[in-house]
């Protein structure tokens, strides 16, 4: 016995077969349980030349944007360890329950001790020449007040230490009080940069 369908049944009929084969579209994707590190191209060795901050800030980067789940990245995480770090985890990863706890943990053994003081008294060494463009500047200088502890600064008060370094000629284009985030200060500092070299061209 033969079955005769129209167009339109024929198009109905597809389209729920089409469905049904579908991939599920993503609780394991979501949740991130097929991610890993292996792709991932940052590594870490323990080594004072490495900013470890700077790794971190890496691999948690990479893990959200791949969709990695705690659980997987907490396995993973001695992928991306080589030499003395690799061998510092190997006595920590019975203590590290959470990947939180890993990252922490990692922070608090390779980064920078400095006492407060001493990140200040880095921090105002310096002071912006010509030569030196001011985004690049005022990274260095966050960089610098990101080896406080937590909450020492607000932004504002940050804002205030690292405007003070700034030279004076992009001061004079930029009051204090015309910025509150240093998004803010990046944008106006990029602006008052462009006046300057147009006028000195």
């Amino acid at each position: 016995m033969s079955v005769t369908l129209t167009n339109e049944q024929f198009k109905e009929l597809l389209s729920h077969l089409t469905v049904a084969s579908a991939p599920p579209q993503g609780d394991s994707v979501v949740r991130g349980l097929c991610g890993s590190f292996a792709k991932c191209n940052s590594r870490f060795n323990g080594s004072s030349d490495i900013d470890v901050n700077a790794f971190t800030d890496a691999i948690q980067i990479y893990k959200d944007c791949t969709g990695i789940s705690d659980d997987n990245a907490l396995k993973g995480l001695p992928m991306l360890l080589d030499g003395f770090a690799a061998t510092w985890y190997q006595g920590v990863k019975s203590t590290l329950d959470t990947w939180e706890n890993a990252i922490d943990l990692l922070k608090s053994t390779f980064g920078p001790a400095k006492p407060p003081y001493r990140v200040y008294r880095e921090l105002f060494t310096q002071e912006q020449d010509l030569k030196t463009k001011t985004d690049v500047f005022i990274c260095k200088a966050r960089s610098i007040l990101a080896q406080l502890p937590t909450d020492t600064l607000t932004e504002a008060t940050q804002i205030d230490m690292v405007y003070g370094l700034l030279n004076y000629k992009i001061r004079e284009k930029i009051p204090r009080d015309a910025v509150t985030t240093f998004q803010q200060l990046l944008a106006k500092a990029r602006l008052a940069e462009e006046t300057l070299i147009l006028r000195l061209t």
